[in-house]
């Protein structure tokens, strides 16, 4: 609930800013998010770091640019689903 509440943050004023935000808290299997401004949107880079290990293994993924106002809503969904 605390990720999808700090993605609305970042999107409620889009600023043509990156920003990042940690999924996952702690060291053991760390899932972070960034998101890239492209164009009216953000492309997203997610990288997932299995038991910590920063340099010898992880995972790491690019998802195409989405528009902004579909994240909100996509989001606010996310979020209103959890807080039930």
């Amino acid at each position: 609930m605390d990720f999808a509440a700090r993605m609305l943050s970042h999107l409620r004023t889009p600023s043509g800013v990156r920003f990042s935000a940690a999924v996952t808290p702690g060291r053991n299997n760390p899932l972070a998010l960034n998101a890239e401004p492209v164009g009216d949107g953000f492309a997203f880079f997610v990288r997932l770091t299995p038991n910590g290990d920063d340099t010898v293994c992880h995972l790491q993924m690019e998802i195409d640019p989405i528009a902004t106002s579909e994240l909100r809503e996509a989001f606010h969904a996310l979020h209103a689903a959890l807080v039930v």
